[in-house]
């Protein structure tokens, strides 16, 4: 996730209420269960000392919102009277989790909201094709629409009905090639990742052979199309699960990245020590970090958010103010320190780094 996004959030005066909750609106009674469930998170924020102006926020907050449509997640994070960060999540958290402290609770954003990926869908019949392109940030509807008849063979036999198939086809073919020159487009437009290709199985087959795109960015989707009594939704999740597929492989190819610049003694740290050090210097563009093992350790941090360390005199000769520099989870610190600099942050529990955390560099030291 690309952590300059929460700059507003890392910069915030503090302490902060952090709640990483299930969402989910998939039963009968499941405002019942909202209810209930804020209500608990909310006692357990008040233990650990968060104020009722804060809560009250929260509360607000919790009240406003429309419940989503089957499973979600949702997280807030306050500060004083004010919501800073209220995310609904695309899947609910493992557990709920509430947190009252110094620094905000960032990183389990980078699991939950990964940076987009570009891609394109095209739901595609013998007339043309509905195409959506997805940029990262702006999602555009087109349709295409080419000739309109022949498109349906007659039955029959003898020379017209052989004319007649042969006109359908050219049609269909026709119709496709032009859906192709627009999907090509879109692809070089939004820098696309992936292209979904769903529709009729004859309209889908004519478009796929009409791209000129590597067969690794086109995956084909059955069960949908423009006629009435298709599913939508069955589509609309198959799409998602290839983008969230396309966001691990990506995922995967940055720790790949990690471990081969560790391997050459390049562009790559782990371990609290040096990550910090990296971090202080603004020299991080990735952080990579095991949020299950970097929960243990603690760091010295400050008023500065990009001011972090295992040593506390360093943390405090920088700082604005030397009364202000404590020890702190270095799962917060680190994640704000990556949100001020304008670095990115991959997390996974399988990720195997030194004391939970690791970075890739912008520039050897």
């Amino acid at each position: 996730m690309d952590m300059s996004k929460l700059r507003d959030v890392a910069t915030a005066p503090g302490p902060f209420a952090s709640v990483y909750l299930d969402a989910s609106h998939d039963t009968e009674d499941a405002a019942k269960i909202a209810d209930l469930r804020w209500r608990g998170l909310r006692d357990q924020l008040a233990d650990q000392g968060a104020p009722e102006k804060t809560l009250a926020a929260l509360d607000r907050a919790v009240a406003a919102a429309e419940p989503p449509a089957g499973k979600a997640g949702r997280v807030l994070i306050a500060s004083g009277a004010s919501v800073l960060v209220d995310q609904t999540l695309p899947v609910p958290p493992p557990a709920d989790v509430t947190r009252y402290s110094s620094l905000p609770d960032l990183l389990p954003l980078a699991s939950y909201l990964p940076p987009p990926v570009p891609h394109v869908v095209v739901v595609a019949d013998s007339s043309g094709a509905d195409l959506h392109s997805f940029d990262g940030q702006v999602e555009l509807v087109q349709s295409v629409r080419g000739r309109q008849h022949p498109l349906h063979k007659a039955g029959g036999g003898g020379w017209s009905h052989r004319r007649m198939q042969q006109r359908v086809e050219d049609t269909v073919k026709h119709n496709a090639k032009q859906v192709a020159d627009e999907v090509e487009r879109l692809v070089d437009e939004v820098r696309a990742e992936l292209v979904v290709l769903g529709g009729e199985v004859q309209a889908r087959s004519a478009v796929r052979s009409e791209l000129g795109l590597d067969d690794d960015l086109v995956v084909e989707v059955e069960g949908t199309g423009l006629a009435e009594g298709t599913d939508d939704d069955e589509f609309g999740n198959a799409v998602r699960a290839l983008v969230a597929q396309r966001q691990q492989r990506r995922d995967a190819d940055v720790v790949e990245r990690f471990r081969a610049e560790l391997g050459r003694d390049g562009l790559a740290v782990q371990g609290v020590e040096r990550v910090a050090e990296a971090l202080r210097e603004a020299n991080v563009d990735t952080l990579v970090v095991n949020p299950d093992v970097l929960a243990d350790q603690l760091v010295w941090t400050s008023d500065r958010p990009d001011q972090v360390g295992a040593d506390e005199a360093g943390v405090r000769e920088f700082a604005d103010e030397p009364a202000g520099v404590e020890r702190n989870r270095a799962d917060e610190a680190f994640t704000r320190a990556a949100a001020v600099t304008g670095a990115n942050v991959v997390a996974g529990d399988g990720i195997e780094v030194l004391q939970g955390v690791g970075a890739i560099l912008r520039h050897r030291p």
